[in-house]
């Protein structure tokens, strides 16, 4: 299932930096991948952007950048 969650996107752009604690489906990881693969440059540059302030700790930042990506992958967890 996709979500324009921002949230969501930003759990699929993070997904291979999660915590190994975390019990998430293959299918989902499998389902982040393909999601970036799939993006337009200028899709990936702006997820690039977004991914960026989040490893900065601008969470806020990271989000706003996150609302212009097409839908994603609905994380598992929440």
């Amino acid at each position: 299932m996709k979500s324009d969650d921002p949230r969501d996107k930003l759990h699929a752009l993070n997904h291979d930096f999660v915590d190994t604690d975390k019990d998430l489906p293959a299918e989902y990881l499998a389902a982040c991948r393909e999601w970036y693969a799939a993006m337009a440059s200028s899709d990936k540059a702006m997820a690039d952007a977004a991914r960026d302030a989040f490893d900065k700790g601008d969470e806020k930042s990271a989000e706003l950048i996150a609302v212009v990506l097409p839908a994603a992958p609905r994380f598992p967890l929440s």
